[in-house]
């Protein structure tokens, strides 16, 4: 029986050398580079440009309220900074004010993303005029 490795010969070299590389980091350096790593790949999966965009923001989930930044925002979805701990696929409802306009927008997301900086939040049943509004602040805010 071969190899995982016979299935991919190409790479041997590659991953051998990943691996052996991998082996030598400490378990603290092993989770930021798979941090990186997850950043890298979710970056590549990324429909919508993300711009920084701080501002406050209330949301909850699991019946608990918190308040925290968003570091930045697309037309599809936000990151919020936190330490808590949150799970991947928890619903959440996010409430933020946006500048030029009166009230708080309000909209119901998931959570698809969660590491040390926060979560990654990406929007779900967002009606007609939270989307106009969301892509016209996404054009205004400068890069």
């Amino acid at each position: 029986m071969g190899s995982i490795f016979n299935k991919f010969e190409k790479y041997n070299i590659t991953i051998k050398k990943l691996f052996d590389a991998i082996l030598r980091l400490s378990q603290e350096q092993q989770t930021q580079l798979l941090i990186y790593v997850e950043e890298l790949i979710a970056e590549n999966k990324r429909i919508s440009i993300r711009k920084a965009y701080k501002i406050q923001i209330s949301y909850a989930t699991q019946n608990r309220i918190y308040s925290d930044n968003i570091s930045d925002i697309s037309r599809s979805g936000l990151f919020i900074e936190t330490s808590r701990p949150f799970n991947i696929g928890e619903e959440i409802i996010l409430s933020f004010n946006m500048h030029g306009y009166d009230r708080p927008f309000k909209i119901k997301g998931d959570i698809v993303r969660s590491n040390q900086q926060g979560i990654g939040v990406e929007f779900k049943e967002v009606n007609p005029y939270i989307n106009e509004m969301l892509s016209a602040l996404v054009e205004r805010i400068k890069r």
